[in-house]
């Protein structure tokens, strides 16, 4: 599967398979590097894949972490379901804050199940200015998948802004990642 993902070379590449019960499907995602746990956009993808063969309006997959990820057709729209996961206090290597070019940072939390550490910062144009060097950053810390980089919103309308850097794990960066709001959620909402 990670040969398959090289090949198509693109941020993440899901595989699905049926399993017992004619709406559950087991469901594994591939960066370019290895496997991931969860993604969000890869997810919401395969519900609509198989909604229409399978004759489903409810789907159920189940992923290398036996969480239930579940999705649902409703007037013209597919709901998913995520878990919300807890962050813990956590440090940002200054190597980290300068290979990404951030000269402060509010608060740094990391979550274990995803292995990110989030950073926000409080200038919402900072995430958007962002001009990592990649290789740098990979060779300052070995203890996570990725770093996501969060400021509030300025008056566009969104509660936040979100960049999310995996050089460990994929690509350099995802740039449709709704495996992150998985601690974003929670930690935005509190």
């Amino acid at each position: 599967m990670v040969s398959i993902t090289q090949e198509l070379n693109l941020s993440e590449t899901t595989f699905i398979q049926p399993l017992e019960g004619s709406d559950t499907f087991s469901i594994r995602y591939f960066s370019p590097k290895m496997e991931i746990p969860l993604c969000g956009h890869a997810t919401l993808a395969s519900a609509k894949v198989v909604f229409s063969p399978y004759h489903l309006t409810e789907v159920h997959f189940i992923n290398i972490q036996k969480l239930d990820l579940s999705g649902r057709a409703s007037e013209g729209q597919i709901i998913m379901t995520f878990p919300i996961y807890e962050t813990q206090p956590s440090e940002a290597p200054p190597a980290l804050l300068a290979a990404l070019g951030i000269n402060a940072i509010n608060n740094a939390v990391y979550n274990a199940e995803t292995r990110i550490l989030l950073m926000e910062i409080a200038d919402p144009q900072v995430p958007v200015d962002l001009d990592p060097d990649f290789e740098a950053l990979y060779r300052s810390h070995d203890g996570i998948n990725g770093v996501l980089v969060t400021a509030p919103s300025g008056a566009d309308g969104y509660d936040f802004h979100s960049r999310y850097f995996w050089p460990w794990s994929g690509t350099n960066e995802d740039p449709i990642t709704g495996g992150t709001h998985t601690l974003l959620a929670k930690y935005r909402c509190s």
